[in-house]
């Protein structure tokens, strides 16, 4: 986040904070949960996630939240920017695997360049 919002704000640029739940691994994940309990937990983490990103960012930005496969889905919204910020590995567990193969889907199929920005361990 840091590295996009200090881009940003050199460009003179607006800000979209983008997080995509991807409810279909959520629900191959959790077996005999509830749809809605799934759907209940994926909705707090999203509000979470993005609050806490607005935080980070200190600037006024918009913030979307959307349902679907997280690298075809900011592949397809891509056409709508000029520039993704976004990280090249998670921070623990899956998500480091997962995070990895997404920012490199995106590169790949994007309509608008990618910056990758490498995480680090917290």
């Amino acid at each position: 986040i840091a590295e996009g919002i200090e881009l940003a704000k050199l460009a003179d640029s607006e800000v979209t904070l983008l997080y995509v739940s991807d409810r279909p691994a959520y629900v191959q994940m959790a077996v005999g949960v509830d749809l809605e309990e799934i759907d209940r937990v994926l909705k707090e983490e999203s509000d979470r996630v993005l609050g806490d990103a607005l935080v980070k960012a200190g600037m006024p930005c918009e913030t979307l939240a959307v349902d679907g496969n997280p690298g075809r889905t900011i592949s397809e919204l891509s056409k709508d920017y000029d520039l993704i910020v976004m990280g090249t590995a998670g921070r623990t567990g899956i998500r480091k695997v997962l995070v990895g193969s997404v920012t490199q889907y995106v590169i790949s199929n994007s309509k608008c360049p990618v910056m990758a920005v490498k995480l680090m361990e917290e």
